[in-house]
């Protein structure tokens, strides 16, 4: 009769994970907003040259429709920028990106070419930056107790 096989100590590394994993939102969000950096730079380089508020608006922030468990950033204009004039960039970014309608404003894609020119360093940035920041985070964590 073959020996029988035992395995220890796995009920303490699923108490490990469980506890590790309920606070990665914030290395993970972390990451995410770190990794979106050359498309920000890059969809401030393609945004139309008017006066410059479109541009200066710019940023990466949280998705409205992204939940607490779930974070996503995007790259777009932020809700409470005014410009000089007193006009709000984030009432028109989407004209300038993809027209009208009626065709009577033509879009410039200038996000979406954003997009396609950095997907692949964002896509790296954020696979070489998560683990630096889950270790962190979980040194903090080991530090705290």
């Amino acid at each position: 009769m073959a020996p029988r096989s035992r395995m220890t100590g796995a009920k303490a590394i699923a108490g490990s994970f469980r506890r590790a994993s309920g606070g990665l939102l914030t290395p993970i969000s972390t990451a995410s907003r770190k990794s979106l950096a050359p498309m920000l730079a890059a969809a401030k380089r393609n945004a139309p040259k008017d006066d410059g508020d479109l541009r200066r608006s710019l940023t990466i922030k949280k998705n409205s429709k992204s939940s607490k468990a779930r974070p996503q950033h995007v790259v777009g204009p932020r809700a409470d920028y005014v410009g000089k004039d007193g006009s709000k960039p984030v009432r028109y970014a989407h004209i300038t990106e993809f027209g009208t309608a009626d065709g009577t404003v033509q879009g410039t894609r200038w996000l979406t070419q954003a997009f396609e020119e950095t997907s692949d360093d964002v896509l790296k940035s954020l696979a070489a930056g998560i683990a630096p920041e889950i270790e962190k985070h979980l040194a903090r964590k080991a530090k705290r107790k």
